[in-house]
């Protein structure tokens, strides 16, 4: 089997292996994606679960809460509605107030409502439960009995202040409730909440801050945003971003969004991403695919670097090794002719002779050159062309047509005459041998930009599709009898002695092929 099918094969076996084993990572890698996702949802849901359990505790104590403040109100209310029973005209309703407060805790009894009565100027009548009152009040009256006026009065005007402070710092929180009695009169009621009802406060609070610390320290998790639904205030988050609407957007098209009742006709949305180890789970096998590919990329041009540096060795030593071997029985071969026509041989043979040791010298010549610097000289490409055609000519078949299209005028290029003419030597050869020595040749000489052009165009058997990319590889050849090196060593010599390009452009089965070189012209 040929060495270039062999490699064909090799190289389609090692490509399908190499998209096997990528197929295998990637699907592999998302299999373990897909899994690690599936758990992750499932974290979440278990979480969400959790967060609305703790949105409904939140949600029972806000009612808790509002239902208290209701009830509180509705306390002083009721307080308000059965002083109005009392339409007798006192100077002090402290001792009444302190009855019906009684009588309201009896229903409640847990509450601890601070009152403070005023006449309809604002002007202090009597309180009840504002402990701080009852001090100063305790303090004027030991005061009075230590006969010590001056430092009654100062406590007097300490409670006026006080109570003054109170009044204004209760109406901020709670309406005052007016009281009529008799006709005309009127006593306003001002209240703040109970001890209960800040107890209260603070617990639902916590929690509420419980709750959102839960949510927006849930790092381990996955980045949140938690919003309020209703208003779209932000409420939480553990996710940085200077664009939020585009963050929650991307979210949205991630995955669903959570809604959780936090009660008082507030609604929570909480969104998602995922996390930064399913994503980077996801591109894991492309980076690590890319990162071997790279070394691959970079191994195969540092060893196929070395591999042509090998191989120029070779040839180098080659050639100048074949260049000595003949070089010695080619001096011998000389004196030998000189004898020959000393002894009057006939001078036709002598002659073709001749031309066979020309033919030789210049063979060891270009074996000589061919491992060397080449020094290069303008020619005209069409003589040296016609001149290696003339050669040939006389040593090919009779039954192939030689053609010239442009061979009329002068195209000149900086080339080594003898290894280009080894380069028309092999090129003609192998399209005589294409056309088992019957057919048209013919050269084409031409220019474009600032090159020349050679066409070689034969009516041979063509060259499939499949191996033109080898035919200029060492020891690819069509041939039993044959190392493959003719075109191969054209390129080389093209390519590097002449600053030029050799290839194929164009083949048809059972049609022909076309060679073109091209060179830069001068």
């Amino acid at each position: 089997m040929n060495i270039y099918s062999q490699k064909q094969r090799w190289k389609y076996f090692l490509a399908i292996v190499a998209l096997l084993i990528v197929i295998g990572t990637i699907w592999y890698a998302s299999h373990i994606a897909n899994k690690v996702q599936r758990e992750e949802r499932q974290k979440i849901k278990l979480w969400s679960q959790a967060i609305r359990k703790k949105a409904a505790l939140v949600k029972l104590t806000n009612q808790s809460f509002s239902a208290l403040a209701e009830k509180e109100r509705e306390n002083v209310k009721l307080w308000a509605r059965a002083e109005k029973e009392f339409e007798k005209p006192l100077t002090d309703y402290g001792f009444a107030l302190s009855i019906i407060q009684k009588n309201v805790d009896t229903i409640y009894t847990n509450d601890n409502i601070p009152l403070i009565l005023t006449d309809q100027n604002d002007r202090f009548v009597s309180f009840v439960n504002v402990p701080i009152v009852e001090d100063l009040e305790r303090k004027i009256k030991q005061a009075k009995i230590n006969n010590q006026p001056n430092k009654a009065s100062d406590y007097i005007v300490e409670k006026k202040k006080l109570i003054d402070s109170l009044i204004g710092e209760w109406s901020s929180i709670n309406n005052p409730i007016e009281i009529s009695y008799l006709e005309s009169k009127r006593q306003r009621v001002y209240y703040s909440n109970s001890k209960e009802f800040y107890d209260l406060q603070y617990k639902r609070d916590s929690l509420i801050q419980s709750f959102n610390d839960d949510l927006a320290n849930n790092t381990a998790l996955v980045p949140v945003i938690f919003l309020n639904a209703n208003s779209q205030e932000l409420i939480a988050t553990n996710y940085q971003t200077k664009n939020l609407n585009s963050s929650i957007a991307q979210m949205q098209q991630e995955n669903d969004p959570i809604e959780i009742d936090l009660g008082g006709g507030n609604i929570g949305t909480i969104y998602y991403f995922e996390s930064l180890t399913l994503k980077q789970l996801r591109y894991f096998p492309f980076v690590m695919l890319g990162v071997i590919g790279l070394f691959l990329v970079v191994a195969y041009l540092l060893f196929s670097t070395f591999r042509r540096a090998e191989q120029n060795q070779v040839w180098v030593g080659m050639a100048k090794e074949t260049a000595h071997q003949l070089g010695t029985p080619l001096s011998s071969l000389m004196a030998w002719l000189e004898i020959l026509k000393d002894k009057g041989i006939d001078e036709n043979s002598i002659s073709e002779m001749n031309k066979d040791i020309i033919r030789l010298e210049t063979i060891t010549e270009r074996f000589s050159k061919i491992g060397a610097s080449s020094k290069l000289e303008k020619l005209d490409v069409v003589q040296v062309v016609s001149s290696g055609v003339t050669y040939l000519k006389a040593r090919i078949s009779k039954k192939i047509k030689i053609v010239y299209i442009n061979n009329d005028q002068s195209f000149f290029a900086n080339i080594n005459k003898a290894l280009f003419e080894w380069v028309i030597e092999n090129l003609i050869k192998n399209a005589v041998d294409a056309m088992h020595g019957e057919g048209e040749l013919t050269l084409r000489f031409g220019e474009h930009d600032k090159n020349i052009f050679i066409d070689f165009i034969d009516t041979g058997k063509g060259v499939p599709s499949t191996k033109l990319k080898n035919v200029f590889e060492p020891g690819y050849t069509t041939k039993e009898r044959g190392w493959g090196l003719g075109l191969s060593l054209a390129k080389r010599i093209i390519q590097e002695h002449h600053g030029g390009k050799i290839f194929i452009h164009g083949s048809e089965i059972n049609k022909g092929t076309t060679f073109r070189i091209i060179l830069p012209k001068v």
